[in-house]
């Protein structure tokens, strides 16, 4: 088997560097040989991944970002898919129960672990692999990125998140799942998970799976800022769902039509403001060592 190591130099604020020495460690005394890839620009992992031959395991070493474009890719291709968590959330490693901080074990179940076929997603026909978000969430993404280097990584969310409350708004919003209208009227914020965690530490969709056909959509509707603020401590523990104002509901096909454009992003990447997000769960559309 042929193995490719696709990676982004400054992937969790340069945590890539550091682990690559140890993946090539690992690889070595398995005997084992990785080509290896260094990502300049968006696109890049893309192109190098429809470049190679179809048997090959393409491993996407580095954040959620990273593995969202190499997913991407691998799902159109029908290439298998390999993660080493190496970046700010890791959430999508997470969902596939790898521990971020144990990179050998994750270069151990890429080399002797067995594939398995997971759900996708597209958002306005963007591929995700474990959520997409729009409203407050995706405010928050905006935040994280800016915040200071001291509070990069974890804290990076959590800093965001107070940045966002600073300037909160409900916008209204009509919101559909499997055709039938859901919610109408002032929102918060809309995630289509398809993995239970966002943002490195928030469960957003505590049962969330990755192969269960259906994807578990939160809505949260009109929350002031002490509202919001309230029920931050519920997410952090994954109890947010029994409380007023928040759903869950399960489906395969999502419309959010928002009454003015409003922000989104996928796995935590941001996407340009818009006043429609039609998502659709894909089953069974990834193969992953996992």
């Amino acid at each position: 088997m042929t193995y490719h190591v696709i990676f982004n130099p400054v992937a969790g604020k340069g945590r890539v560097r550091d682990a690559l020495a140890r993946v090539r460690s690992r690889f070595e005394a398995a005997g084992r040989q990785a080509h290896e890839f260094i990502t300049a620009a968006p696109g890049d992992a893309t192109r190098y991944t429809e470049s190679l031959p179809e048997d090959t395991t393409v491993i996407a070493l580095g954040g959620d970002g990273t593995v969202q474009e190499v997913a991407a890719a691998c799902t159109a291709t029908g290439r298998t898919l390999g993660v080493l968590p190496a970046g700010s959330g890791d959430d999508f490693a997470h969902a596939l129960g790898i521990a971020r901080y144990d990179l050998e074990a994750a270069v151990d179940r890429v080399l002797f672990g067995r594939a398995r076929l997971v759900d996708t997603g597209l958002a306005n026909g963007m591929r995700f692999v474990n959520a997409a978000g729009t409203g407050f969430d995706a405010e928050v993404a905006v935040a994280a990125l800016r915040a200071p280097w001291p509070l990069r990584e974890r804290n990076a969310y959590l800093y965001g998140i107070f940045r966002a409350l600073a300037r909160l708004a409900s916008v209204p919003a009509e919101i559909t799942v499997d055709g039938a209208l859901v919610h109408t009227g002032p929102t918060l914020l809309v995630s289509a998970q398809n993995g239970p965690r966002s943002g490195g530490s928030f469960p957003l969709a505590p049962e969330a799976c990755l192969d269960d056909g259906l994807l578990d959509i939160v809505i949260a509707g009109d929350f002031g800022r002490l509202g919001a603020l309230g029920i931050l401590p519920r997410v952090l523990a994954g109890t947010h769902l029994n409380r007023p104002g928040v759903r869950l509901l399960r489906g395969r096909e999502l419309s959010i039509i928002w009454s003015v454009p409003r922000p989104a992003h996928l796995e935590g990447e941001l996407q340009p403001p818009a006043d429609r997000i039609d998502v659709e769960l894909q089953p069974a559309s990834l193969r992953v060592i996992a």
